[in-house]
């Protein structure tokens, strides 16, 4: 019997799913065979953002592929595949929270391995959300990203993290 497992996928990792990128092959048949994908709503946003910059700054996708992008992210959530968890970023106590987790993770860092606000947002999401509700339960979610510095910081607040990148996929997980 094969456990059930959520996946939480940062903005880094949502791109990957529509556009070639480095670890977009390897995400992709990781996504094909298994399930319960969730992104947060700041995630998401942050995602379509990163294809507007691609499409009218930098200019490296067409219009059509700039559409046709931001449909299949579309439709990942529409059909299911990817659900949304809506982030309250007007609760002051999260707020507080998600700040002091970034000054605590960029600390003495270069400026290429720190995280940023919407990164600790997406840990503190899942230490709130994910774990508020099964506290004790195995198999751990997994926080899926491109961002070196994020899967870092979510395996120091005590996360399971797939830098999708250079890691392999994480391992299939069977009853005993």
């Amino acid at each position: 019997m094969k456990f059930i497992r959520i996946h939480y996928l940062d903005a880094s990792a949502i791109v990957k799913l529509v556009l070639n990128e480095p670890g977009s092959l390897k995400l992709r048949q990781y996504f094909g065979k298994e399930s319960n994908f969730t992104a947060t709503s700041l995630c998401f946003a942050e995602a379509l953002g990163v294809l507007k910059v691609k499409r009218f700054n930098q200019k490296c996708m067409t219009d059509e592929e700039y559409f046709s992008s931001c449909d299949e992210l579309m439709a990942y959530v529409a059909y299911g595949n990817i659900e949304i968890e809506d982030i309250e970023v007007k609760d002051r106590s999260m707020f507080d929270e998600v700040e002091k987790l970034t000054r605590k993770h960029n600390e003495g860092k270069p400026k290429d391995k720190m995280i940023d606000i919407s990164d600790a947002f997406q840990i503190v999401s899942v230490k709130r959300n994910y774990f508020s509700q099964f506290p004790n339960t195995d198999p751990k979610p997994i926080l899926i990203t491109g961002d070196q510095p994020l899967a870092e910081a979510a395996r120091g607040e005590g996360l399971r993290a797939w830098y999708c990148i250079d890691e392999q996929p994480p391992e299939e997980i069977k009853e005993a």
